[in-house]
C-alpha cells in the first residue's frame, strides 16, 4: 500500500473517524441528556439568531410559558444583537455554536482554541450573561475541539432527539410527531431558530409544546438542568438500543404512552402458561419494561421510579377500556427478577421451567448489568400476571395529573 495513501488515511481516521464514531454517534463524552426525575428535558436551537425566523420562535415559546437554550454563532449574534437582548429578557439561555457554521473537520486544529475563546468572550459581552455550554456546527467533533471546549469551562453538548426541521421537505406536523415519538425524560433536543428549518421548526412549536407539556414534561434551559457528559457507563444503554428497536419491530411492542413516565410496551402474546383460571393460551397482553426511561428516573429517585410505575398501570387500564385490540385481553403478564415490588400493585407472581427460568434469568441479568443496575440478589426471574378484572378495578380512576401522556405523537391535529 502507498504509504503516502496509509498516513493520510491514519490522518483522516484520528482527526475525523474517531471523533465522529465516540463522540457523535456513541455521544461519549459530551452531553446527549440531563438527569430527569420529574420529566426535565432540554429544547435547544442551533444557528441563530435569524431575524427572519429566531422571532416566531421566541413567540411560540412565549406563547406556552416555555424556556430554551439557543446555541447561537457569534457571526450571526454581532450583526443582531437586539435578537440576543431579547433572547435574555425572555429568560432563554444564550449558549455557543461557534464564531462560523464551519464543520471543525475543516478547521485549522491549532486555531481552535483561540477562536473559541473569541468567540466565547464577544458572546458574553453581547448577552450579558455568562456562556456554559457549547455545540459545535453539525454537531462535529474533533478531539483538539473537543480539549479546548473542557479547557474554556464549557460544556460540550450534543442532542438526543434531533427534530429533522431542516430536511428537505419536512413539515410542521412530521416534526412536532417525531419529537414526540423520540423523547424520554431528560432529552436534549435540538431544533433551529434559522434558515429553512428555523421557519419549520416555529410553526411546529404550537402543536410540539402544548403536546409536550399536557404530557407532563417540563422543559427548561440548560443552566437550570443537570447535563449529563456520558462516560463508559453510558455505553451500555446507547449499544443495547438498536437491539431493542429490533426486538420491538419483530415482536410488535409498542410503548403504552409517550409522557416521562410511561415505563411500560405492550405487545400481543398468548399466555405461555397454565395460570389459576386462565389456562395457556387465553387472549392476553405481554408488558416489558422501558429499561432505559426506568433508568433515567430511578438514578434521581426510587421513588420516581416507582411512582412512574404506578401512573404506567394507571394507564394501562385506561387503554385496556378504550383500546379496541385490548378488549378481549384477559390477562396481562411480564417476566421479570423484580416480582416482589410488583406484588403490592396487584401482580401474582409464579415460577417458570426451570430451564426458561435460567435462560430467561441469564439474558435479563445480562440487560441488567448493561443498563448499569445494581448487581440482582437471585437469579430466578418469575412470571407476573394481573388479571383484566383486578386491573380496571384497582386503577378505576384515572389521575387528575396524567394529562395526555397517552395520546399518540400523530394525533397532533391537521397541516
Amino acid at each position: 500500500m502507498n504509504p503516502w495513501l496509509a498516513g493520510g488515511t491514519l490522518l483522516a481516521l484520528l482527526h475525523a473517524g474517531l471523533p465522529w464514531l465516540f463522540h457523535q454517534r456513541l455521544g461519549l463524552a459530551v452531553a446527549s441528556r440531563v438527569r430527569a426525575g420529574r420529566g426535565e428535558l432540554a429544547l435547544t436551537f442551533d444557528d441563530g439568531p435569524d431575524p427572519r425566523t429566531t422571532p416566531a420562535v421566541l413567540e411560540a415559546l412565549a406563547e406556552h410559558g416555555v424556556r430554551a437554550t439557543f446555541f447561537l454563532l457569534h457571526e450571526r449574534a454581532r450583526k443582531h444583537p437586539e435578537l440576543v437582548r431579547a433572547l435574555v429578557a425572555a429568560g432563554h439561555e444564550v449558549a455557543l455554536h461557534g464564531g462560523i457554521h464551519r464543520h471543525a473537520w475543516l478547521k485549522n486544529p491549532l486555531r481552535l482554541h483561540g477562536e473559541l475563546a473569541e468567540a466565547k468572550e464577544a458572546l458574553e459581552e453581547l448577552a450579558g450573561t455568562p456562556v456554559r455550554h457549547y455545540r459545535p456546527p453539525h454537531g462535529g467533533w474533533t478531539w483538539p475541539l473537543l480539549l479546548a471546549t473542557r479547557r474554556l469551562g464549557l460544556v460540550p453538548v450534543q442532542w438526543e432527539v434531533e427534530a429533522g426541521d431542516w430536511v428537505p421537505g419536512a413539515t410542521p406536523k412530521a416534526v412536532a410527531a417525531k419529537v414526540l415519538a423520540r423523547v424520554r425524560p431528560g432529552s436534549i433536543v435540538v431544533m433551529h431558530d434559522a434558515g429553512r428549518g428555523g421557519e419549520v421548526a416555529a410553526n411546529a412549536l404550537p402543536r410540539l409544546l402544548p403536546a409536550l407539556l399536557s404530557a407532563g414534561y417540563r422543559p427548561a434551559p440548560l443552566a437550570e438542568l443537570r447535563p449529563v457528559v456520558a462516560g463508559l457507563g453510558e455505553l451500555g444503554p446507547k449499544l443495547l438500543a438498536p437491539v431493542e428497536a429490533a426486538f420491538a419491530r419483530v415482536y410488535r411492542v409498542k410503548p403504552l404512552g409517550h409522557g416521562p413516565h410511561a415505563i411500560l410496551r405492550i405487545g400481543p402474546a398468548p399466555l405461555p402458561l397454565d395460570l389459576p383460571g386462565y389456562p395457556r393460551g387465553t387472549p392476553a397482553v405481554e408488558l416489558h419494561l422501558d429499561s432505559e426511561r426506568l433508568r433515567r428516573l430511578g438514578e434521581v429517585s426510587p421513588v420516581a421510579a416507582y411512582r412512574a410505575g404506578q401512573r404506567a398501570l394507571a394507564d394501562l387500564a385506561r387503554a385496556a377500556r378504550t383500546r379496541a385490540e385490548l378488549k378481549e385481553t384477559q390477562v396481562f403478564f411480564g417476566i421479570t427478577h423484580f416480582w416482589e415490588l410488583l406484588t403490592p400493585m396487584g401482580f401474582e407472581a409464579v415460577p417458570l421451567p426451570p430451564l426458561t427460568a435460567l435462560r430467561l434469568g441469564l439474558w435479563t441479568r445480562i440487560l441488567h448489568k448493561l443498563y448499569g443496575g445494581r448487581p440482582l440478589r437471585r437469579l430466578e426471574p418469575r412470571l407476573v400476571y394481573l388479571p383484566r378484572e383486578r386491573l380496571l378495578r384497582r386503577y378505576r380512576e384515572p389521575r387528575a395529573d396524567d394529562g395526555d401522556a397517552h395520546r399518540h405523537p400523530e394525533d397532533l391535529g391537521e397541516g
